[in-house]
């Protein structure tokens, strides 16, 4: 019953969204470049700089950062062990498609689904929900930077040079809006009151919005998938793989917030990055396997992100 609640709750409202954007590009010529380019320069930094601005990090949430690394760093090396079998291009791919996830799309909107409505509200208001946005934020720009810069060269097959993933690392709007909120707190310049609070506030339903309908219109546009030991091992270790891992790491840590290890193990099971399929498209001739398993992992997520959710519940449970 619970595991029906959290799929009717938290996953339908977004994959109704992302059947939105998917009905819409098969009616009508959307310029999908222009969606993404609104995603990654407007829409993702807004969301990360006001969810950082509401939530003030503790130093104990900013470990969340070497532990979303150490799970990449792990996660890259159980893929390079398993894609031996694999040509060297395909390879890459592989361990691409099983360490960056949607984190910065999927992510952002699951964290905002779950912990707006019950069991996580305190006397009718989602009480945590601004803690869970700012820990979701803070991993967010780990993988968005990280999905930009590694990922895009393990995708164009290693062809990047040091000095051009730093040239996209400066170039990535989430991370400067990430910092721009720290300033903003350091120097305690309050927002409200301003003309631009309202904005802001008004963000959270523009980003779940836009974010699942680009999904949609960006899975649309991508191939059929046939399941092979390619798309079935990269999607094995991405959506219950990375998961068990995340687990391992937060009982090494030890000392995160029930609702802060929650967001972390939702983290680490959301599939793979949609991005890399945009990688993917713009810089190899044929880029199928690389597609087939996002959509493929895009799709089983339906089944088991519901159920990383509520075994969240279970393994990482806090009074309400």
């Amino acid at each position: 019953m619970v595991l029906l609640q959290i799929l009717w709750n938290d996953i339908l409202p977004l994959f109704a969204f992302i059947a939105c954007g998917w009905f819409l590009d098969s009616k009508f010529k959307i310029d999908v470049d222009t969606y993404s380019k609104l995603t990654v320069y407007v829409i993702l930094p807004g969301f990360i700089f006001f969810s950082l601005y509401k939530y003030q990090p503790s130093p104990q949430d900013l470990a969340m950062i070497p532990a979303a690394l150490l799970l990449m760093l792990l996660m890259y090396l159980i893929a390079m062990l398993s894609a031996r079998k694999f040509g060297k291009e395909d390879a890459f791919d592989f361990c691409a498609v099983s360490t960056f996830s949607n984190s910065g799309h999927l992510g952002a909107a699951l964290a905002m689904m779950i912990f707006s409505h019950a069991p996580f509200l305190v006397d009718g208001k989602p009480a945590y929900l601004t803690e869970a946005m700012g820990i979701m934020s803070i991993l967010m720009v780990c993988m968005n930077v990280a999905v930009n810069t590694i990922g895009a060269a393990m995708v164009r097959h290693n062809h990047d040079k040091a000095a051009h993933m730093v040239g996209i690392l400066c170039r990535t709007p989430a991370l400067y809006a990430a910092l721009l909120a720290f300033l903003v707190r350091f120097l305690d310049i309050k927002l409200e009151g301003t003309f631009m609070y309202p904005v802001l506030y008004h963000f959270d339903g523009t980003f779940l919005v836009l974010i699942t309908i680009t999904i949609g219109l960006q899975l649309h546009r991508t191939h059929h998938f046939i399941p092979n030991a390619f798309v079935l091992g990269s999607s094995f270790l991405k959506l219950i793989v990375s998961p068990i891992l995340a687990y391992a790491i937060l009982i090494g840590f030890g000392h995160f917030s029930p609702v802060a290890s929650q967001v972390f193990l939702i983290y680490a099971a959301i599939p793979s990055s949609i991005t890399l399929v945009i990688y993917g498209i713009e810089y190899q001739k044929q880029p199928g396997l690389l597609v087939q398993a996002v959509i493929f992992n895009t799709l089983a997520g339906i089944l088991t992100v519901p159920t990383v959710i509520y075994l969240c519940r279970i393994v990482f449970p806090f009074s309400i």
